[in-house]
């Protein structure tokens, strides 16, 4: 469960991004929003990228202030893909597995299975090759292959083009088998994989009613 209690955040002096936040998450969940609306900036504090807020948050009964990073169990697909742009698809999914140790035949395996699973087609491509949409598939899969409890993705679907929108949804279903979905989009729009999510708007960074 994550838990936002009177959670206040400025990025300016004279304006609240965020003002008195209050809300559980325990389920999938979508917020929709523009980014000043404070969409992202929720998934900026509980990713700890954001830090200098007011309020509390906790995550599974632990205030998000006494966790480090590497205590925290989640991973972050961010609007824009941050992937090594020289390397290629394997070694950028197998990284974060690489980094926790996992033995790399256990991991290709893995990684092949899913490869296969979804029919990626650009798979053999070094990432510099890759169009932006495949490139943002790519961070999508790199978050699945970890399985962490939570995965934030921040306006994803908004700007992928429309033939990867369905393998898109494939892997956010494959997701939701180990982890909860934390989502942000831009416009309220019916995006199919989010439809069955609980929906929260936010309107000039406050929850609207």
């Amino acid at each position: 469960m994550i838990k936002f209690c009177h959670v206040y955040l400025k990025y300016i002096k004279d304006f609240f991004t965020l003002y008195d936040i209050n809300f559980e998450i325990n389920k999938n969940t979508l917020f929709f929003g523009n980014r000043a609306d404070g969409t992202s900036s929720i998934l900026r504090l509980i990713s700890k990228i954001d830090k200098k807020y007011e309020g509390e948050i906790f995550i599974d009964n632990i205030n998000l202030r006494e966790l480090n990073d590497r205590q925290l169990n989640l991973a972050y697909v961010s609007e824009n893909a941050y992937l090594f742009k020289h390397k290629s698809i394997f070694e950028n999914l197998y990284y974060p597995l690489k980094i926790r140790k996992i033995n790399k035949k256990d991991a290709k395996n893995l990684i092949n299975s899913y490869i296969d699973q979804f029919k990626i087609e650009f798979f053999s491509k070094k990432i510099k090759q890759l169009t932006y949409s495949e490139q943002k598939i790519v961070t999508l899969l790199r978050a699945l292959i970890r399985k962490p409890k939570y995965i934030l993705i921040e306006n994803f679907i908004t700007d992928l083009d429309k033939e990867y929108l369905d393998l898109a949804c494939k892997i956010i279903h494959e997701m939701e088998k180990f982890s909860i979905i934390i989502a942000c989009e831009k416009s309220n729009s019916n995006i199919e994989c989010f439809n069955d999510y609980n929906h929260i708007v936010l309107e000039n960074g406050s929850i609207k009613k």
